[in-house]
């Protein structure tokens, strides 16, 4: 099976500490889907800086894949939502999280319009 070049769109939000491994099994997950570019929505109040540092190690484990990083404060998820709905022709959409923003991301999930929860890929907040 060949490559798709459409980008997944994943949002992402946990603790610092746990950043390295949900990171990991993101970029796990998108080369189970056979994607190759990930476009990562970072809801979370940390500098960008400290978001790269802490995910270092996973996104340089995987290199060759492309990506891109936006990392939005957490009361900007108004704003993340209409970055997220300019994506045009993507593959669909991961969600990730920590123990500790399941409850807080899955609310503001529910206010996702039905055009984008129809591209879910996987939802790892489960």
């Amino acid at each position: 099976m060949e490559s798709d070049y459409r980008p997944v769109v994943a949002i992402f939000s946990a603790k610092l500490e746990e950043n390295t491994d949900l990171f990991r099994l993101l970029l796990r997950e998108v080369r189970a889907l056979k994607g190759r570019k990930v476009i990562v929505h970072v809801l979370e109040d940390v500098e960008y800086w400290n978001f790269l540092a802490s995910a270092r190690e996973a996104i340089l484990d995987n290199i060759d894949l492309g990506l891109e990083i936006y990392v939005w404060k957490t009361n900007d998820f108004d704003k993340m939502l209409k970055k997220v709905q300019e994506e045009k022709d993507i593959k669909g959409i991961i969600t990730v999280c920590g123990e500790e923003n399941k409850y807080a991301l899955r609310k503001m999930l529910d206010l996702l319009s039905n055009s984008i929860k129809a591209n879910m890929l996987k939802d790892l907040c489960k």
